[in-house]
């Protein structure tokens, strides 16, 4: 028999009662995640990225919830109705996950070598002194200088950049099998953008963790992704390989994603305009009858209006949920 996935969500829903009924945030949500691979989740806001990680996390917020029977396994253990127990157990152990923002993450009033080694003191049963000898080797395998004098440091005396690498250094403290990194790159510069980057792939070659990565940006699934699921409204609208995805898009909406990637500037060495997509995703409350993309699509026929179209299988780990599939992923 051969081993569960590291991480394998089956049919999960994120959703909340309405005096109108229930509002899907994520819909019937199948995803797998092996060891030591990036799969990043990608789309724009309002696609149910960050709703997903949350699940994961056992954090979805009131009045939300997992709703419709959905299944999240880590190594076969089903953690939908996992007690709270169990789940502070499993967070921060085996999975972890680092936040967009670090300055709301990190808690102002504690140096971050306290916030480290709290992490550790819970989970690792070290003593103070030892926790403390533990964040500082943290703090230099995240690349911060003079860890020795920068573990006394508070939130507010670190730059953006410095703050995202105590958050990976905090979310890898307990070696997890799995890391989540949600648009850990916002509102940073290009250049501390690159550096968190190479970061995460240093961690992942030296650790051998598994990376959930969640972005809006294609150039970043260009270059950290071995596997690509692209959301779009709360649904699953294709899936596989970075290069199959990125090369030969079977769905219209990632294929303007992939054309309004920066690296798409010039083109046989002719400056153009950079495209944007036509309108905005969907409100929840007012989801179109067919294909949620088909009023922002060139390509959408009557049929596309009129019914969504099914999640279809184009190879092995190839999918996409669009009527035109077959043809755009040639």
């Amino acid at each position: 028999m051969s081993a569960a996935p590291l991480l394998q969500i089956e049919h999960l829903n994120v959703g909340f009662d309405t005096a109108m009924g229930a509002i899907m945030v994520v819909r019937d949500l199948d995803l797998v995640l092996e060891e030591g691979e990036t799969l990043c989740i990608v789309g724009e806001s309002g696609s149910g990225k960050s709703m997903t990680a949350l699940a994961i996390m056992g954090l979805v917020p009131e009045p939300l919830r997992v709703v419709g029977g959905g299944s999240i396994k880590l190594s076969g253990e089903e953690l939908v109705g996992a007690s709270h127990r169990r789940l502070r157990q499993i967070r921060g152990k085996r999975i972890s996950m680092v936040f967009q923002e670090p300055m709301s993450s990190l808690n102002p009033v504690f140096s971050v070598g306290e916030q480290i080694a709290e992490t550790l003191r819970l989970h690792e049963g070290l003593g103070r002194r030892d926790a403390r000898a533990a964040a500082i080797e943290m703090l230099q395998a995240v690349g911060i200088p003079a860890p020795e004098r920068r573990v006394d440091d508070y939130p507010h005396q670190m730059s953006g950049g410095m703050r995202q690498r105590v958050m990976i250094a905090m979310a890898l403290a307990c070696r997890p099998a799995i890391l989540i990194a949600d648009e850990p790159t916002t509102a940073l510069d290009v250049t501390v953008q690159a550096q968190i980057m190479d970061l995460l792939k240093d961690v992942q070659r030296r650790f051998g963790t598994a990376i959930l990565l969640i972005t809006h940006d294609i150039g970043i699934v260009a270059e950290a992704a071995d596997r690509v699921i692209v959301l779009y409204a709360g649904r699953r609208v294709e899936e596989g390989s970075a290069e199959e995805v990125l090369r030969r898009p079977a769905h219209p909406y990632t294929a303007a994603l992939v054309a309004c990637a920066p690296q798409q500037l010039l083109l046989g060495g002719e400056r153009r305009i950079l495209p944007e997509i036509p309108g905005i995703v969907p409100s929840l409350l007012r989801m179109p009858p067919g294909c949620a993309f088909a009023p922002r699509c060139a390509r959408a026929t009557a049929e596309c209006h009129a019914k969504a179209p099914p999640l279809l299988e184009l190879s092995a780990g190839r999918a996409s949920a669009c009527w035109l599939a077959t043809e755009l992923g040639r």
